[in-house]
């Protein structure tokens, strides 16, 4: 996969971002800019309150960086002047913020209609609270829209029992990225497997070269190689009944393996990752003073804004030999917006996301800010053969692996996230950080049936 300039206009909007966090997955990716929403947080009130005859509707989203504020609010106020009915109260913040906020005010008298809000767990904790609106009925009662979007996305936002709870905004899946003007000087091609991508790195690291780019100050980084590795290292069936907080345990010594692999890599990563913001370990690549970073396709407009000439290639997380899990899981998931239950308006949230989140304006956003949703025939007047192939490589997979911080139980990810950072420090030892996770396993089993 070869990657060529965005177009410039693109790269002009962009160009701002050089110091600005990245707007992160599964959960998540760092975000440093200040809140612009055009409106204050503290606005976000009742649902469904309304003006005269007009229908107020609260939406939040996690997006106050530039251009893709801009995008939202003109997107939003373009519905409102064909539907003279409604009016937004629009409401933002960044991504450890909007965390935290979100799970307060959904609770409260304060939800906001539709909101922004990840796959897993992260939702799935409010589902059990009944706070999230099912939306299968309005897709089954309408089978064009059904049909108009992409099935493997949809099917990240539908829950064991077939609740369909989201729909996409960004698709999105974690690819390594390489300098190919680095890799031809000495004489590299894209590693195949792990073993291949040591031999890389060893190569890159006697050149005085930093092998692979990497921030971990925000330790929902370190969860994208863990969740990747243990989908590689750990049985499918194993990982999935860990995954769940009623059925925990984490005892699989695939769990072990996994962070062990990882232990390879911390040689030939930035020094001190966990003193090192992730955008500015994506700097790092972008500038090209390291060989290669593990990527997610969303951050493509950011490396092209930071550095427009550069070239780059990408690969799949190369697979490990005689490992027990599946190599063929795509580590990703899409990140969209969901409706609340208790909304006083669900068919007007529903049929604004039919529009928002639809192909009309779905390829009007990836020309614009490069981000795909989850709408069929959106790639036309897209340029960037990087964009296309991280695209390509969605619709491709054979199946996709959720961001493992929005995957697990809150407790649980909380403890992972910090041994993990612990195992990064070189303060513990792999088994020693599974050993805390599974005690925080057991105690989730327990909150979960109290339902806490």
């Amino acid at each position: 996969m070869k990657k060529r300039s965005m177009k410039k206009v693109l790269c002009a909007a962009l160009a701002g971002l050089m110091a600005l966090g990245l707007a992160g997955c599964g959960g998540g990716t760092s975000e440093t800019a200040a809140a612009g929403s055009g409106a204050d947080e503290s606005t976000v009130a009742a649902a469904g309150e309304s003006t005269g005859e007009q229908k107020v509707i609260r939406f939040m989203h996690r997006f106050p960086d530039e251009p893709y504020n801009s995008f939202i609010e003109a997107k939003l106020h373009e519905y409102e002047e064909s539907h003279p009915d409604i009016k937004f109260e629009i409401s933002s913040a960044q991504n450890q913020e909007y965390k935290e906020r979100i799970q307060v005010v959904v609770g409260g008298a304060e939800a906001p209609d539709i909101f922004f809000s990840w796959v897993g767990d992260f939702t799935e904790r409010f589902i059990r609270e009944d706070l999230i609106l099912d939306l299968t009925p309005y897709l089954e009662e309408d089978q064009e829209w059904k049909d108009s979007l992409i099935e493997s996305q949809i099917a990240e936002y539908t829950t064991d029992d077939g609740m369909v709870y989201g729909i996409p905004f960004r698709l999105d899946c974690k690819l390594f990225f390489y300098n190919t003007q680095i890799f031809e000087e000495n004489g590299l091609t894209a590693p195949t497997n792990w073993d291949e991508l040591i031999q890389v790195c060893e190569t890159l690291k006697a050149a005085g070269i930093t092998p692979i780019a990497y921030g971990n100050l925000e330790p929902w980084s370190a969860s994208h190689y863990i969740g990747t590795l243990n989908q590689i290292c750990v049985p499918d069936e194993v990982r999935e009944k860990d995954y769940d907080p009623t059925s925990g345990e984490f005892t699989d010594p695939g769990y072990v393996k996994a962070l062990e692999y990882y232990q390879q890599l911390l040689p030939y990563v930035t020094e001190n990752p966990n003193g090192v913001k992730p955008d500015m370990g994506r700097m790092n690549f972008s500038m090209g003073t390291a060989g290669m970073y593990f990527a997610e396709l969303i951050e493509i407009p950011y490396i092209t804004a930071e550095n427009p000439d550069m070239e780059f290639g990408m690969f799949k997380f190369p697979p490990i030999e005689g490992a027990a899990g599946n190599a063929n899981i795509l580590t990703g998931a899409p990140e969209g917006f969901v409706v609340c239950s208790k909304t006083q308006y669900p068919d007007e949230c529903v049929e604004f996301l039919k529009w928002f989140l639809g192909s009309e304006v779905g390829t009007e956003q990836c020309q614009e800010i490069g981000w795909f949703n989850a709408a069929k025939n959106t790639t036309d007047g897209v340029t960037d053969q990087a964009l296309l192939d991280g695209y390509n490589t969605i619709m491709e997979a054979e199946a996709m692996g959720p961001w493992l911080d929005n995957a697990l139980y809150s407790t649980v990810c909380d403890e992972y996230l910090t041994a993990v950072s612990d195992l990064t420090n070189g303060d513990i030892t792999p088994e020693e950080a599974m050993a805390r996770i599974q005690a925080k396993a057991l105690e989730a089993q327990t909150l979960v049936s109290k339902g806490e």
